[in-house]
């Protein structure tokens, strides 16, 4: 015997073979979907916090600072270069 399943849980409504089964969300998420947000959550704070790190590192660089130092002169310098004398 087949059973036919529909599922749409953005409305937490779950039809099986013509029986319509309401389930409690809870905000945007369903029960069982909670702690998936929380891991979610904690994986993008350790991405975050990777690139913020890889950033002070370039940023603290003396090299860096020279290169930021001539792109700044540069463009003032285009700028200052297209007006009128």
């Amino acid at each position: 015997m087949t059973q036919m399943v529909q599922a749409n849980p953005s409305n937490g409504v779950v039809s099986v073979a013509g029986k319509v089964k309401r389930h409690r969300v809870v905000g945007t998420l369903q029960r069982g979907e909670r702690g998936m947000a929380t891991a979610e959550y904690a994986v993008g704070i350790l991405a975050a916090v990777a690139l913020a790190l890889v950033l002070i590192k370039i940023f603290n660089a003396a090299s860096f600072l020279n290169v930021a130092t001539n792109l700044v002169g540069g463009i003032f310098d285009k700028i200052l270069g297209w007006l009128p004398k």
